[in-house]
C-alpha cells in the first residue's frame, strides 16, 4: 500500500484532513474516525493516523474530492471546541507507530511510545569499545561492511578507533591544519568577509513557516519511530544537532543563502558530528567544535564571521522545529548529490535527525533554546593561540609604523639640513663686495 500525500489544518472548531491520491478506486473508498485515530483506505493507498486531540463524526462532518487534483478533503469537529492540536504540520509525528527491527548492530528500540527508563550513570563508560557510530553513536546499519568505501567522507575508521582516540586525533590534525597566515590573511584583509557578516538574515517568522509538497512527499515517507535513549544517547543526539546546523549556517550565510555545489563538504568537514563520529557530552563543546574547525578548514576564516554564524544558529533553533526540519531536509538533499558519496550520511544520521526533532517537546527546546542563547565563545576557548598571533600581528604593524616614521623623519631633516645650507650660501653671495665695481670706483675717483 502507498501512503498518500497529506496535511492537516485546524481552527477552533475543526480539523481538516487532505490527502492527495491521484490513482485511487473511489469504489473501494473507507474513511473512519474513532476518538484520536483517523483511517484512510482508498486502494492502493493508506493512511492511518494518530491525533494529538479527539475528533467527533457528526453532523457537521463534511468530505469532498477535487477530481482534477485527485484531492480529497474530511472536515471534523473537536470534541472539545477550542481545543489547541499541537504539531498537526509534523506529520511524520502523526502516523502509526511502526515497529522496526534492524539487523547488525543497532540498538534502536522502536515498539511503543513509552520511553525508556534506564539511565547511563557512567558517561563514556563504553569508550573502550568501537563501533560506535551514527544518530546517537548507537551503530548497526551494517555499516561494518561497507566502511572502508566512504574514506573520503569520513575522517576515522570507528571500529578501530574508541571515542576518547578519536577526539585526540581529531584535536591533532585541528592544530596541524590550523594556518596562522590564512587567519591572518582573512583578518588584515577581510572587505568580502565584512560583506557577509552585514548580510541580512531573511525574514522569517514562525507563524509563516510551512511545508511544500516536495517536504510532505518526503516526511510522510519516513517512519515514525519512537526512540528509546539513554542519558548519554540524548546528550549525543542534542549536542550533535546543533555541531551539525552550525555547519549548515555558515554555508548558507557564506554563499548568499543560496547554497554551492561545495556545500556539502563545507557542512560534513565544520561537523566533527559527522566527518569524525565524534559525541559531545555538553553543549559547549559542540559549539567550540564548529566554531573552531570554521577557523580551520572552509575558505574565509574569520572569527567575527563565525560569531555572526552562532547568531544565525541561535535564530535558528528559536524558530522552532519546523524551521529545523525544513533545514535538515535541505541538507538532505544536499547529501544526495555531489560525487563524494556523503548520501551515506542521510541514512546515518539525517533521517534521524529529523524524525528526533520533530519528537521533541516544548519544554525540550526551551531548555535547548535557554543554554544556547548563554553561550558565548572567546578566542582563548579555542585552543589556537588567536589572540596571541594577532599581538604578533599589531606589533608587527605597529614597528613596521615607527621605521616609516623614523625614515619620513630622517628624510624631513635631511631636507631641512639641504635647505639651510642652500639658504646660507645665498646670503654669503649677497654679502660679499663686488671686488670690480670698487676698482673702476677707484680709477675714476
Amino acid at each position: 500500500m502507498i501512503t498518500p500525500r497529506f496535511s492537516l489544518k485546524q481552527d477552533e472548531n475543526t480539523v481538516t484532513i487532505n490527502i492527495r491520491a491521484p490513482y485511487c478506486s473511489l469504489k473501494e473508498l473507507d474513511v473512519n474516525v474513532e476518538g484520536d485515530n483517523f483511517l484512510f483506505t482508498c486502494s492502493p493507498y493508506y493512511l492511518r493516523l494518530k491525533l494529538p486531540g479527539i475528533l467527533e463524526e457528526n453532523d457537521n462532518f463534511h468530505s469532498a474530492f477535487d477530481t482534477d487534483k485527485g484531492e480529497f478533503s474530511f472536515t471534523y469537529d473537536k470534541a472539545i471546541p477550542g481545543e489547541f492540536f499541537p504539531d498537526l504540520d509534523l506529520i511524520t509525528k502523526l502516523l502509526e507507530k511502526k515497529v522496526v527491527v534492524n539487523s547488525g548492530e543497532r540498538k534502536i528500540e522502536i515498539l511503543s511510545s513509552s520511553t525508556s527508563d534506564d539511565n547511563s550513570e557512567d558517561l563514556y563508560k563504553d569508550d573502550l569499545h568501537t563501533g560506535r557510530y551514527g544518530f546517537g553513536l548507537r551503530g548497526g546499519y551494517n555499516f561494518k561492511f561497507v566502511s572502508s568505501e566512504f574514506k573520503d567522507v569520513f575522517e576515522v575508521d570507528p571500529f578501530k578507533t574508541d571515542l576518547q582516540t578519536r577526539r585526540t586525533l581529531r584535536i591533532q590534525e585541528e592544530k596541524q591544519k590550523f594556518s596562522p597566515d590564512h587567519y591572518i590573511a582573512d583578518f588584515c584583509e577581510n572587505e568580502e568577509i565584512k560583506e557577509f557578516i552585514n548580510l541580512k538574515l531573511p525574514c522569517i517568522s514562525k507563524t509563516d513557516i510551512q511545508f511544500n509538497d516536495r517536504e510532505l512527499d518526503f516526511l510522510k515517507e519516513l517512519h515514525n519511530i519512537q526512540y528509546s535513549l539513554t542519558d548519554e544517547e540524548e546528550c549525543f543526539c542534542r549536542n550533535g544537532l546543533v555541531d551539525i546546523l552550525y555547519g549548515y549556517c555558515y554555508d548558507r550565510r557564506t554563499t548568499y543563502f543560496e547554497g554551492t555545489c561545495e556545500s556539502g563538504w563545507t557542512i560534513c568537514k565544520l561537523s566533527a558530528t559527522l566527518c569524525w563520529f565524534e559525541g559531545f557530552l555538553t553543549l559547549k563543546e559542540a559549539v567550540i567544535s564548529a566554531f573552531r574547525r570554521s577557523l580551520i578548514y572552509p575558505l574565509y576564516r574569520e572569527f567575527n564571521l563565525s560569531e555572526s554564524i552562532l547568531k544565525d544558529l541561535k535564530c535558528l533553533f528559536q524558530l522552532g522545529p519546523k524551521q529545523i526540519t525544513k533545514c535538515l531536509i535541505n541538507m538532505y538533499d544536499i547529501f544526495l548529490g555531489g560525487s563524494c558519496m556523503r548520501y551515506v550520511l542521510n541514512n546515518l544520521y539525517i533521517k534521524d535527525y529529523i524524525i528526533y526533532v520533530m519528537q521533541r517537546d516544548e519544554k525540550f527546546w526551551n531548555n535547548l533554546n535557554d543554554e544556547l542563547e548563554k553561550i558565548v565563545i572567546r578566542k582563548c576557548d579555542l585552543g589556537l593561540d588567536l589572540e596571541s598571533i594577532e599581538r604578533a600581528l599589531l606589533c608587527e604593524d605597529n614597528l613596521e609604523e615607527k621605521i616609516k616614521r623614523l625614515t619620513l623623519n630622517s628624510e624631513t631633516d635631511e631636507t631641512d639640513s639641504d635647505d639651510e645650507v642652500s639658504s646660507e650660501t645665498d646670503i654669503s653671495t649677497e654679502s660679499e663686495p663686488d671686488c670690480t665695481s670698487i676698482s673702476e670706483h677707484k680709477e675714476i675717483s
